[in-house]
Protein backbone atom coordinates (compact mmCIF):
# COMPACT_ATOMS: atom_id res chain seq x y z
CA UNK A 1 0.00 0.00 0.00
CA UNK A 2 1.04 3.43 -1.04
CA UNK A 3 0.87 6.50 1.83
CA UNK A 4 0.49 9.76 0.54
CA UNK A 5 2.89 12.43 2.33
CA UNK A 6 0.95 15.69 2.82
CA UNK A 7 3.23 18.38 2.09
CA UNK A 8 3.97 20.85 4.53
CA UNK A 9 1.98 24.25 3.71
CA UNK A 10 3.64 27.43 5.68
CA UNK A 11 0.86 30.32 6.54
CA UNK A 12 2.81 34.00 7.05
CA UNK A 13 1.25 35.94 9.75
CA UNK A 14 -0.79 37.91 7.34
CA UNK A 15 -2.34 34.91 6.13
CA UNK A 16 -2.67 33.65 9.51
CA UNK A 17 -4.44 37.13 11.07
CA UNK A 18 -7.02 36.74 7.82
CA UNK A 19 -7.87 33.18 8.39
CA UNK A 20 -8.67 34.06 11.91
CA UNK A 21 -10.78 37.23 11.24
CA UNK A 22 -12.49 35.01 8.98
CA UNK A 23 -12.87 32.22 11.23
CA UNK A 24 -14.66 34.73 13.43
CA UNK A 25 -16.74 36.02 11.15
CA UNK A 26 -18.00 33.27 10.44
CA UNK A 27 -18.24 31.58 13.75
CA UNK A 28 -20.33 35.09 14.68
CA UNK A 29 -22.23 34.49 11.12
CA UNK A 30 -23.16 30.98 12.30
CA UNK A 31 -24.55 31.97 16.20
CA UNK A 32 -27.03 34.49 15.08
CA UNK A 33 -30.11 33.36 14.53
CA UNK A 34 -31.94 33.24 11.41
CA UNK A 35 -35.05 35.64 11.61
CA UNK A 36 -38.35 33.38 10.77
CA UNK A 37 -41.00 35.19 10.00
CA UNK A 38 -44.55 33.94 10.94
CA UNK A 39 -48.03 33.92 12.34
CA UNK A 40 -46.25 34.12 15.68
CA UNK A 41 -48.65 34.83 19.43
CA UNK A 42 -47.05 38.27 20.92
CA UNK A 43 -46.54 39.11 24.31
CA UNK A 44 -45.70 43.00 24.69
CA UNK A 45 -45.03 43.73 28.71
CA UNK A 46 -44.79 47.05 29.69
CA UNK A 47 -43.45 48.01 33.26
CA UNK A 48 -44.68 50.84 34.28
CA UNK A 49 -41.94 53.64 35.44
CA UNK A 50 -38.99 51.39 35.02
CA UNK A 51 -35.69 52.96 34.26
CA UNK A 52 -32.99 51.15 32.42
CA UNK A 53 -30.26 51.69 34.73
CA UNK A 54 -32.01 50.50 37.30
CA UNK A 55 -31.46 46.68 35.58
CA UNK A 56 -28.67 44.51 35.89
CA UNK A 57 -28.26 43.90 32.44
CA UNK A 58 -27.94 48.08 31.86
CA UNK A 59 -25.24 47.89 34.24
CA UNK A 60 -27.11 48.54 37.62
CA UNK A 61 -25.18 47.09 40.89
CA UNK A 62 -27.56 46.23 42.58
CA UNK A 63 -29.41 42.54 42.22
CA UNK A 64 -32.72 44.25 40.97
CA UNK A 65 -33.61 42.05 38.35
CA UNK A 66 -32.33 38.66 38.27
CA UNK A 67 -35.04 37.07 36.21
CA UNK A 68 -34.77 40.43 33.36
CA UNK A 69 -31.24 39.99 33.38
CA UNK A 70 -31.59 36.16 32.62
CA UNK A 71 -34.31 36.59 30.17
CA UNK A 72 -32.10 39.07 28.13
CA UNK A 73 -29.00 36.30 27.93
CA UNK A 74 -31.39 34.16 25.77
CA UNK A 75 -33.26 37.93 23.64
CA UNK A 76 -32.37 40.18 21.66
CA UNK A 77 -31.71 43.53 24.40
CA UNK A 78 -31.46 46.95 22.92
CA UNK A 79 -29.10 49.15 25.09
CA UNK A 80 -30.08 52.96 23.56
CA UNK A 81 -33.61 52.81 23.67
CA UNK A 82 -35.57 55.85 24.12
CA UNK A 83 -39.15 56.42 25.07
CA UNK A 84 -40.62 59.36 22.90
CA UNK A 85 -42.60 60.97 26.33
CA UNK A 86 -41.79 60.97 29.83
CA UNK A 87 -45.71 60.28 30.79
CA UNK A 88 -47.67 57.33 30.10
CA UNK A 89 -49.97 59.77 27.83
CA UNK A 90 -48.52 59.79 25.32
CA UNK A 91 -45.82 57.78 25.64
CA UNK A 92 -48.25 54.43 25.11
CA UNK A 93 -50.27 56.25 22.65
CA UNK A 94 -46.66 56.30 20.54
CA UNK A 95 -45.90 53.19 21.24
CA UNK A 96 -48.82 51.36 20.28
CA UNK A 97 -49.59 53.03 16.95
CA UNK A 98 -45.93 54.11 15.79
CA UNK A 99 -46.62 57.74 15.93
CA UNK A 100 -44.87 60.71 17.33
CA UNK A 101 -47.26 61.87 20.72
CA UNK A 102 -47.16 65.36 19.04
CA UNK A 103 -49.91 63.56 16.93
CA UNK A 104 -52.06 63.22 20.23
CA UNK A 105 -52.40 66.33 21.89
CA UNK A 106 -54.83 68.59 21.68
CA UNK A 107 -58.01 65.97 20.81
CA UNK A 108 -61.61 67.78 21.19
CA UNK A 109 -62.38 67.33 25.28
CA UNK A 110 -58.92 66.73 26.57
CA UNK A 111 -58.94 63.39 25.39
CA UNK A 112 -56.05 60.89 26.47
CA UNK A 113 -56.46 57.72 24.54
CA UNK A 114 -55.63 56.64 20.90
CA UNK A 115 -57.98 58.61 18.36
CA UNK A 116 -60.58 56.62 15.86
CA UNK A 117 -58.32 57.96 12.56
CA UNK A 118 -55.57 56.20 14.51
CA UNK A 119 -55.36 52.01 14.26
CA UNK A 120 -53.37 50.74 16.78
CA UNK A 121 -51.26 47.22 16.71
CA UNK A 122 -54.10 45.79 18.43
CA UNK A 123 -56.43 46.98 15.95
CA UNK A 124 -53.72 45.58 13.13
CA UNK A 125 -53.63 42.37 14.28
CA UNK A 126 -57.52 41.84 14.88
CA UNK A 127 -57.98 42.69 11.62
CA UNK A 128 -55.51 39.95 10.67
CA UNK A 129 -57.26 37.01 12.46
CA UNK A 130 -55.14 37.42 15.84
CA UNK A 131 -57.17 36.92 19.12
CA UNK A 132 -56.25 39.86 21.24
CA UNK A 133 -56.39 40.75 25.16
CA UNK A 134 -55.28 43.32 27.68
CA UNK A 135 -54.76 43.33 31.34
CA UNK A 136 -53.56 46.70 32.89
CA UNK A 137 -53.29 47.69 36.36
CA UNK A 138 -52.66 51.56 34.57
CA UNK A 139 -55.20 54.29 35.96
CA UNK A 140 -53.90 55.70 32.25
CA UNK A 141 -53.97 52.82 29.69
CA UNK A 142 -57.92 51.95 30.25
CA UNK A 143 -60.53 51.22 28.51
CA UNK A 144 -63.03 52.84 30.67
CA UNK A 145 -63.16 56.11 32.59
CA UNK A 146 -60.78 56.74 35.38
CA UNK A 147 -59.80 60.20 37.52
CA UNK A 148 -56.41 59.99 35.75
CA UNK A 149 -58.01 59.30 32.36
CA UNK A 150 -61.88 60.37 32.65
CA UNK A 151 -62.61 59.35 28.29
CA UNK A 152 -60.47 55.90 28.58
CA UNK A 153 -59.82 55.34 24.90
CA UNK A 154 -57.66 52.30 24.52
CA UNK A 155 -60.00 49.53 24.25
CA UNK A 156 -60.26 49.38 20.39
CA UNK A 157 -58.90 46.45 19.15
CA UNK A 158 -58.62 44.15 22.24
CA UNK A 159 -61.84 41.72 22.11
CA UNK A 160 -60.79 41.23 26.49
CA UNK A 161 -59.95 44.28 28.38
CA UNK A 162 -59.65 43.12 31.69
CA UNK A 163 -59.19 45.99 34.24
CA UNK A 164 -59.89 44.43 37.45
CA UNK A 165 -55.97 44.82 38.18
CA UNK A 166 -56.02 48.74 38.84
CA UNK A 167 -53.46 49.95 41.01
CA UNK A 168 -53.11 46.52 42.02
CA UNK A 169 -49.86 44.79 42.67
CA UNK A 170 -47.70 42.90 39.89
CA UNK A 171 -48.99 39.14 41.00
CA UNK A 172 -52.53 40.27 39.77
CA UNK A 173 -51.29 41.11 36.07
CA UNK A 174 -49.27 37.69 36.22
CA UNK A 175 -51.54 35.16 37.32
CA UNK A 176 -54.66 36.91 35.03
CA UNK A 177 -52.45 37.29 32.27
CA UNK A 178 -51.30 33.75 31.59
CA UNK A 179 -55.26 32.86 32.17
CA UNK A 180 -55.86 34.91 29.60
CA UNK A 181 -52.66 33.61 27.22
CA UNK A 182 -54.04 29.91 28.07
CA UNK A 183 -57.75 30.75 27.37
CA UNK A 184 -56.47 32.76 23.72
CA UNK A 185 -56.87 31.42 20.41
CA UNK A 186 -53.53 31.17 18.43
CA UNK A 187 -52.33 33.35 17.30
CA UNK A 188 -52.99 35.77 19.59
CA UNK A 189 -52.04 39.36 21.09
CA UNK A 190 -51.36 40.18 24.62
CA UNK A 191 -50.93 43.41 26.26
CA UNK A 192 -49.72 43.27 29.87
CA UNK A 193 -49.47 46.54 31.87
CA UNK A 194 -47.95 46.73 35.29
CA UNK A 195 -47.92 49.34 37.53
CA UNK A 196 -44.80 48.96 39.46
CA UNK A 197 -42.73 50.75 39.99
CA UNK A 198 -44.96 53.49 39.80
CA UNK A 199 -45.16 55.86 43.17
CA UNK A 200 -46.07 55.56 45.79
CA UNK A 201 -43.34 52.87 46.00
CA UNK A 202 -44.89 49.90 48.17
CA UNK A 203 -43.10 46.72 47.70
CA UNK A 204 -44.09 44.02 49.56
CA UNK A 205 -41.70 41.63 51.75
CA UNK A 206 -39.17 40.70 51.55
CA UNK A 207 -38.30 43.89 49.02
CA UNK A 208 -39.45 46.71 51.69
CA UNK A 209 -36.11 46.16 53.36
CA UNK A 210 -33.71 44.44 51.22
CA UNK A 211 -32.87 47.46 49.08
CA UNK A 212 -33.35 50.30 51.31
CA UNK A 213 -30.59 52.84 51.24
CA UNK A 214 -29.50 54.48 54.80
CA UNK A 215 -31.04 55.25 57.94
CA UNK A 216 -34.76 54.71 58.68
CA UNK A 217 -36.46 58.53 58.24
CA UNK A 218 -38.69 59.89 60.20
CA UNK A 219 -40.82 61.91 57.51
CA UNK A 220 -44.28 60.07 57.26
CA UNK A 221 -44.49 60.56 53.49
CA UNK A 222 -41.11 59.22 52.84
CA UNK A 223 -42.05 55.91 54.39
CA UNK A 224 -45.28 55.56 52.37
CA UNK A 225 -42.71 55.90 49.27
CA UNK A 226 -44.49 58.94 47.99
CA UNK A 227 -42.24 61.24 46.61
CA UNK A 228 -45.19 63.91 45.54
CA UNK A 229 -44.47 66.14 48.89
CA UNK A 230 -41.28 67.19 47.11
CA UNK A 231 -42.42 67.29 43.74
CA UNK A 232 -45.19 69.43 45.22
CA UNK A 233 -42.47 71.71 46.87
CA UNK A 234 -40.27 72.03 43.92
CA UNK A 235 -43.66 73.53 42.15
CA UNK A 236 -44.07 76.43 44.81
CA UNK A 237 -46.43 74.84 46.80
CA UNK A 238 -46.33 73.34 50.95
CA UNK A 239 -42.31 72.94 51.81
CA UNK A 240 -41.38 70.27 53.04
CA UNK A 241 -37.81 69.18 54.65
CA UNK A 242 -36.06 66.78 52.82
CA UNK A 243 -32.19 66.11 51.78
CA UNK A 244 -29.95 63.26 50.38
CA UNK A 245 -31.18 60.56 53.06
CA UNK A 246 -35.12 60.78 51.92
CA UNK A 247 -34.20 60.63 48.33
CA UNK A 248 -31.84 57.87 49.06
CA UNK A 249 -34.77 55.91 51.14
CA UNK A 250 -37.39 56.59 48.29
CA UNK A 251 -35.17 55.20 45.59
CA UNK A 252 -34.30 51.90 48.26
CA UNK A 253 -38.35 51.39 47.73
CA UNK A 254 -38.41 51.43 44.19
CA UNK A 255 -35.63 49.56 43.96
CA UNK A 256 -37.39 47.11 46.02
CA UNK A 257 -40.45 47.75 43.39
CA UNK A 258 -38.41 46.84 40.34
CA UNK A 259 -37.38 43.46 41.91
CA UNK A 260 -41.05 42.56 43.03
CA UNK A 261 -42.26 42.82 39.52
CA UNK A 262 -38.92 41.20 37.97
CA UNK A 263 -39.79 38.04 40.25
CA UNK A 264 -43.48 38.29 38.57
CA UNK A 265 -41.67 38.64 35.36
CA UNK A 266 -40.01 35.64 35.86
CA UNK A 267 -43.19 34.13 36.70
CA UNK A 268 -45.24 34.76 33.69
CA UNK A 269 -42.22 33.55 31.42
CA UNK A 270 -42.30 30.16 33.48
CA UNK A 271 -45.65 30.28 33.03
CA UNK A 272 -45.81 30.83 29.41
CA UNK A 273 -42.97 28.13 29.05
CA UNK A 274 -44.85 25.73 30.88
CA UNK A 275 -47.79 26.10 28.72
CA UNK A 276 -45.76 25.58 25.96
CA UNK A 277 -46.81 29.14 24.58
CA UNK A 278 -43.05 30.54 24.74
CA UNK A 279 -41.63 28.63 21.58
CA UNK A 280 -44.13 30.42 19.53
CA UNK A 281 -44.28 33.60 20.84
CA UNK A 282 -43.09 36.66 20.41
CA UNK A 283 -42.20 38.07 23.68
CA UNK A 284 -41.26 42.38 24.40
CA UNK A 285 -40.25 43.85 27.88
CA UNK A 286 -40.04 47.35 27.67
CA UNK A 287 -41.28 51.02 29.60
CA UNK A 288 -42.77 53.65 28.77
CA UNK A 289 -40.87 55.92 31.03
CA UNK A 290 -38.40 56.09 33.81
CA UNK A 291 -38.28 58.44 36.79
CA UNK A 292 -36.36 61.21 38.36
CA UNK A 293 -34.45 61.43 41.65
CA UNK A 294 -33.52 65.03 41.35
CA UNK A 295 -30.95 63.98 39.09
CA UNK A 296 -32.31 67.63 36.95
CA UNK A 297 -34.08 69.16 40.11
CA UNK A 298 -37.60 67.02 39.67
CA UNK A 299 -38.83 64.02 41.21
CA UNK A 300 -41.40 61.37 39.58
CA UNK A 301 -41.89 61.97 35.98
CA UNK A 302 -44.02 63.57 33.24
CA UNK A 303 -41.28 66.49 34.06
CA UNK A 304 -38.54 66.60 31.63
CA UNK A 305 -36.54 64.57 28.62
CA UNK A 306 -33.36 63.73 30.20
CA UNK A 307 -31.97 60.35 30.12
CA UNK A 308 -33.22 59.25 33.84
CA UNK A 309 -36.87 59.20 32.61
CA UNK A 310 -36.82 59.10 29.36
CA UNK A 311 -34.26 56.22 28.53
CA UNK A 312 -35.59 52.96 29.16
CA UNK A 313 -35.25 48.56 28.87
CA UNK A 314 -36.11 47.20 25.70
CA UNK A 315 -36.06 43.36 25.01
CA UNK A 316 -37.34 41.26 21.94
CA UNK A 317 -37.12 37.62 22.08
CA UNK A 318 -38.03 35.39 19.43
CA UNK A 319 -39.62 32.19 19.27
CA UNK A 320 -37.34 29.13 20.50
CA UNK A 321 -34.67 31.22 20.53
CA UNK A 322 -32.02 30.56 23.48
CA UNK A 323 -28.98 32.75 22.73
CA UNK A 324 -29.29 36.31 23.49
CA UNK A 325 -27.23 39.58 22.05
CA UNK A 326 -26.66 43.06 22.93
CA UNK A 327 -27.53 45.30 19.83
CA UNK A 328 -26.07 49.00 20.67
CA UNK A 329 -27.27 52.16 19.04
CA UNK A 330 -30.01 54.64 19.63
CA UNK A 331 -34.01 53.05 18.72
CA UNK A 332 -37.02 54.39 19.79
CA UNK A 333 -40.55 52.43 21.35
CA UNK A 334 -42.09 54.06 18.43
CA UNK A 335 -40.36 51.41 16.65
CA UNK A 336 -42.20 48.53 18.24
CA UNK A 337 -45.16 48.26 15.88
CA UNK A 338 -42.96 47.82 12.67
CA UNK A 339 -40.69 45.50 14.17
CA UNK A 340 -43.35 43.06 15.11
CA UNK A 341 -45.70 43.35 12.00
CA UNK A 342 -42.39 42.73 10.03
CA UNK A 343 -41.79 39.51 12.21
CA UNK A 344 -45.56 38.38 11.60
CA UNK A 345 -45.16 38.70 7.76
CA UNK A 346 -47.44 41.69 7.35
CA UNK A 347 -47.02 44.99 5.23
CA UNK A 348 -45.45 48.00 6.91
CA UNK A 349 -45.44 49.92 4.01
CA UNK A 350 -48.54 52.85 3.78
CA UNK A 351 -49.19 52.41 7.24
CA UNK A 352 -48.30 56.01 8.37
CA UNK A 353 -46.07 54.89 11.14
CA UNK A 354 -43.12 57.16 12.23
CA UNK A 355 -41.20 54.12 13.09
CA UNK A 356 -39.06 51.68 11.74
CA UNK A 357 -38.67 48.09 11.61
CA UNK A 358 -35.57 46.66 13.96
CA UNK A 359 -35.12 43.86 12.09
CA UNK A 360 -32.20 44.89 10.18
CA UNK A 361 -30.85 45.62 13.46
CA UNK A 362 -31.24 41.70 14.31
CA UNK A 363 -29.73 40.87 11.39
CA UNK A 364 -26.44 42.92 12.13
CA UNK A 365 -27.03 46.00 10.45
CA UNK A 366 -25.97 49.21 13.30
CA UNK A 367 -28.81 51.45 11.59
CA UNK A 368 -26.99 54.29 9.61
CA UNK A 369 -28.02 57.05 11.21
CA UNK A 370 -30.74 57.10 13.93
CA UNK A 371 -32.36 60.13 15.86
CA UNK A 372 -34.30 59.52 18.99
CA UNK A 373 -36.93 62.07 20.03
CA UNK A 374 -38.62 62.86 23.23
CA UNK A 375 -41.24 65.79 24.58
CA UNK A 376 -42.41 66.66 27.23
CA UNK A 377 -44.78 69.85 28.41
CA UNK A 378 -42.01 72.39 26.48
CA UNK A 379 -38.88 70.27 26.41
CA UNK A 380 -37.97 68.59 23.29
CA UNK A 381 -34.70 66.20 22.87
CA UNK A 382 -32.97 64.38 20.31
CA UNK A 383 -30.35 61.74 20.74
CA UNK A 384 -28.03 59.59 18.42
CA UNK A 385 -25.43 57.08 19.30
CA UNK A 386 -23.11 59.65 21.13
CA UNK A 387 -24.55 63.17 21.62
CA UNK A 388 -27.87 64.07 23.03
CA UNK A 389 -29.45 67.78 22.78
CA UNK A 390 -31.69 69.08 25.34
CA UNK A 391 -34.25 72.52 24.58
CA UNK A 392 -36.64 74.17 26.28
CA UNK A 393 -39.45 75.62 23.51
CA UNK A 394 -39.84 79.66 23.92
CA UNK A 395 -36.01 80.02 25.34
CA UNK A 396 -32.54 80.54 23.77
CA UNK A 397 -31.05 77.24 26.21
CA UNK A 398 -29.32 74.15 24.95
CA UNK A 399 -27.74 71.76 26.54
CA UNK A 400 -25.32 69.07 24.60
CA UNK A 401 -24.15 65.99 26.26
CA UNK A 402 -21.41 63.52 25.15
CA UNK A 403 -23.08 60.62 26.32
CA UNK A 404 -20.21 58.38 26.05
CA UNK A 405 -18.29 60.71 28.74
CA UNK A 406 -21.20 61.33 30.07
CA UNK A 407 -24.32 59.32 30.89
CA UNK A 408 -25.85 61.58 33.56
CA UNK A 409 -25.90 64.05 31.53
CA UNK A 410 -24.16 66.28 33.98
CA UNK A 411 -21.70 68.69 31.66
CA UNK A 412 -22.79 70.52 28.67
CA UNK A 413 -19.83 70.52 26.10
CA UNK A 414 -22.28 72.77 23.75
CA UNK A 415 -19.34 74.91 23.86
CA UNK A 416 -16.31 73.01 23.44
CA UNK A 417 -14.43 72.83 20.28
CA UNK A 418 -14.10 70.21 17.87
CA UNK A 419 -16.20 67.46 17.45
CA UNK A 420 -19.01 68.65 20.39
CA UNK A 421 -19.35 71.55 17.58
CA UNK A 422 -20.12 69.71 15.06
CA UNK A 423 -22.77 67.35 17.12
CA UNK A 424 -24.75 70.12 18.01
CA UNK A 425 -25.26 71.84 14.43
CA UNK A 426 -26.38 68.44 13.33
CA UNK A 427 -28.35 67.74 16.06
CA UNK A 428 -29.87 70.84 16.57
CA UNK A 429 -30.94 71.18 12.72
CA UNK A 430 -32.58 67.30 13.14
CA UNK A 431 -34.29 68.59 16.28
CA UNK A 432 -35.72 71.99 14.64
CA UNK A 433 -36.87 69.67 11.20
CA UNK A 434 -38.33 66.87 13.77
CA UNK A 435 -40.85 69.97 15.65
CA UNK A 436 -41.31 71.16 11.50
CA UNK A 437 -42.44 68.19 10.73
CA UNK A 438 -44.66 66.45 13.75
CA UNK A 439 -45.96 69.67 15.13
CA UNK A 440 -48.07 72.60 13.65
CA UNK A 441 -48.62 76.17 14.59
CA UNK A 442 -51.13 75.37 17.71
CA UNK A 443 -48.46 73.13 18.90
CA UNK A 444 -47.50 75.54 21.60
CA UNK A 445 -51.14 76.06 22.68
CA UNK A 446 -51.66 72.37 22.94
CA UNK A 447 -48.14 71.98 25.05
CA UNK A 448 -49.38 74.37 27.73
CA UNK A 449 -52.69 73.25 28.01
CA UNK A 450 -51.67 69.42 28.39
CA UNK A 451 -49.45 70.31 30.76
CA UNK A 452 -51.89 71.75 32.98
CA UNK A 453 -54.09 68.65 32.63
CA UNK A 454 -51.29 66.84 34.01
CA UNK A 455 -50.89 69.11 37.10
CA UNK A 456 -54.59 68.85 37.30
CA UNK A 457 -54.35 65.01 37.34
CA UNK A 458 -51.73 65.25 40.51
CA UNK A 459 -48.43 65.08 37.79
Amino acid sequence: MVVGIIPRVTIRAPMRRLCVLIAVALVGFACRLPIQRGRWNVVVVLVDTLRADHLGAYGYERPTSPRFDALAAESYLFTDARAQASCTYPSVNSLLTSRYPARFLGQPGGGLGIPANTPSIAELLAARGWATAAVSASAVMRKGPTRYNPGGGFGRGFTRFDEECLWRGASCVTSRGIAAAERLREPFFLYLHYIDPHGPYDPPRPYRKEFRIGRRTEQPWVLRGDPTPIARSLAGGPRVSYGPREVRFLQGLYDGEVAYVDTQLGKLVDGLREKGLLQRTILVVLSDHGESFLEHGTVRHCTNVYDAEVKTPLLLRLPQQRHGERLAGVVENLDLVPTLLDLLGLPIEAQGFEGRSLLPRLDGDRGGDRHAFAMMNRWRAVADDRYKLVTELGSDRWQLFDLSRDPGERRDVKGEAGESQEAFRRLRAALQEQIARTEGPEMSRYTVEAEARLRALGY
